[in-house]
């Protein structure tokens, strides 16, 4: 029987142990990417576990359950900011003898900054999720510029990301990589329930997953269903998600009378396979983005889509061709592409369109394998 491989051979030799770090597991586009990098990456040649810096959260959940090395950093009793949490990370490299940390949250991304100068042996990958730049408190933007000199390189998510980020932070061109988000295959389940609780009958179904926060427009989408409901277009808005907004948007609605108009129906559990293919058009009036997952779920899933010009939108929707575009705030603008909306043929065509271009570029394998480079060529030196 062969013998082991030595822990101390090099990662060429071995596999290359990647700890995935985030503050924690909750619900959004970042978690998801850990999600699918934690699954998806080729265990022959990474073994791969998961670090919460501070807590665990419902993602962690289906992790665990799949035997995947998922874990928190040990907590004060009070709950107070700790800054011993780089030394925590450290030892936590230590003894899984990590190879590559990759972060994917700014707390994280510095914790792991001082865990390599602490550590220099190891490798540090930092990926931004943040798509707002250069709007970002002057506290994030010091700790951010420092740790973007320390680490081994720097991903954005997105072109129009990485430019942002790159002259907020003056950095240079070649520190960054581009590796754009991928989306998984919709695991469709039966959507009847999900079409018995909306009741929309012959109504165009307009449906948006997001987080209620202020990000998502989704002020504008009541505007927008307002503008639909005035000019007598049959149309039904729901809203599939959950957040701080829930209260204030839900007075809104009653403000704007369009109460019989748009249904908010908190989180839907595999939304994108119990809800969005049974949508009509797919509609996010986001304030800005840096690469919407959202936008791909719904491509994949062959939906039409009207989607706002930001983060990198432009980039991924061919307006005209795979979805349309249009400017932030435009409620004129996004209620008159719903009344094109209506026609089924060209929301067939724009849903077809959008399918064969999610096929081409932003199937969850695209991602994986770009990072499994990254990984690959990082751990070589």
């Amino acid at each position: 029987m062969p013998s082991a491989m030595p822990q101390n051979a090099p990662p060429s030799a071995r596999r290359v142990k990647v700890l995935l770090a985030i503050d924690g597991l909750g619900i959004g586009g970042a978690e998801m990417v850990v999600r699918d990098l934690a699954r998806r990456v080729d265990p022959r040649r990474f073994d791969v576990a998961v670090c919460c810096t501070k807590s665990l959260g419902t993602t962690a959940d289906g992790l665990l359950r799949d035997g995947i090395d998922v874990f928190v950093l040990p907590q004060r009793p009070d709950r107070r900011v700790d800054y011993l949490t780089p030394l925590k990370l450290r030892r936590a490299v230590i003894e899984r003898r990590v190879d590559i940390v990759h972060t994917h949250a700014p707390a994280a991304f510095w914790d792991a900054a001082i865990c390599k100068l602490l550590l220099p042996r190891v490798k540090v990958i930092n990926t931004f999720h943040f798509g707002n730049y250069p709007h970002v408190s002057r506290s994030l933007k010091w700790m951010e510029r420092l740790a973007s000199r320390v680490v081994d390189r720097l991903v954005a998510v997105g072109r129009q990301q990485r430019d942002e980020i790159l002259a907020t932070y003056a950095l240079q061109p070649q520190r960054m990589d581009t590796i754009w988000n991928g989306a998984p295959e919709p695991r469709v389940e039966d959507t009847g329930p999900f079409l018995e609780q909306v009741c929309a009958g012959d109504q165009l179904v307009v449906g948006t997953i997001a987080k209620l926060i202020p990000q998502k427009g989704l002020d504008d989408l009541l505007l927008v269903a307002k503008r639909c409901r005035e000019s007598g277009a049959p149309m039904r808005f729901v809203v599939l998600g959950e957040g701080p907004l829930r209260e204030s948007l839900e007075r809104r609605r009653r403000e704007l009378g369009v109460e019989d108009t748009v249904m908010f129906m908190g989180w839907f559990e595999n939304a994108s396979g119990r809800a969005l293919p049974a949508v009509d058009v797919f509609f996010q009036p986001s304030h800005w983005e840096a690469m919407s997952i959202a936008v791909l779920e719904a491509m994949a899933a062959g939906r039409a889509i009207l989607a706002t010009r930001v983060g990198d939108n432009p980039h991924v929707i061919e307006n005209g061709v795979t979805g349309i575009l249009a400017n932030v705030g435009d409620v004129e603008g996004m209620a008159g592409a719903l009344h094109q909306l209506r026609d089924p043929a060209l929301r067939q065509r724009l849903g077809q369109a959008a399918r064969l271009d999610y096929e081409r570029r932003f199937t969850l394998d695209h991602m994986i394998r770009a990072y499994e480079d990254l990984y690959a060529e990082v751990a070589a030196g």
